[in-house]
């Protein structure tokens, strides 16, 4: 294909026009647009506002829009499953809330979070208080002479910076008492699945 120079600013982007164009071609259209819609959703940015009617957030694909996402989704896989030996599962993207409730994402999931104000780095609070507390017991531990067991070196864990350890025994009340609040902390984040 010939290098054409293209310029950019003989027509400005107009993207009323634009989505005209791929609405008449049957690019997408909002879903259940031909029954009048479920709802407007209306979004506005800073230079524009305008009404999406049907569904908020489901489109319908035509014939030009299907082949443009099995394009995308060729090239997801070739990238993904081919190149990087990924396996691949096919599930809804839709879940209903009952499962949400069900599962303890509704009750649980409220993690609180902390931010470094020298580094900026935003943290879970409990995975915070569990690495500076685990830092201790180990500084403990090889303060009394006990050998630490060399822990699994985790890819997610080298990207993320660990407590340093320092040989420094503690009373034994605060042994147990770090314990029992790590027994706590390890409850209410268990560790995944896999």
């Amino acid at each position: 294909m010939a290098n054409i120079p293209v310029n950019k600013s003989a027509h400005p982007f107009d993207k009323t026009r634009f989505e005209a164009l791929l609405n008449r071609r049957f690019f997408y259209a909002p879903a259940f647009e031909i029954y009048g819609g479920l709802c407007t959703c209306v979004l506005t940015s800073s230079s524009f506002t305008f009404n999406l009617p049907g569904v908020a957030g489901l489109y319908d694909y035509g014939p030009p829009g299907s082949s443009l996402q099995a394009n995308i989704i060729a090239e997801w896989r070739k990238h993904f499953i081919v190149e990087d030996h990924m396996l691949e599962i096919d599930s809804t993207i839709m879940t209903p809330a009952p499962v949400f409730e069900t599962s303890g994402h509704v009750a649980r999931f409220a993690d609180w979070m902390v931010k470094d104000t020298k580094t900026g780095d935003v943290l879970r609070a409990d995975h915070l208080v569990k690495g500076v507390l685990e830092a201790r017991l180990a500084g403990d531990g090889e303060a009394r002479g006990l050998v630490a067991q060399p822990q699994k070196e985790d890819e997610k864990k080298k990207k993320k910076k660990v407590a340093k350890a320092t040989p420094v025994q503690l009373p034994d009340d605060a042994v147990n008492e770090y314990e029992t609040i790590l027994a706590q902390v390890r409850y209410i984040s268990p560790p995944p699945f896999l």
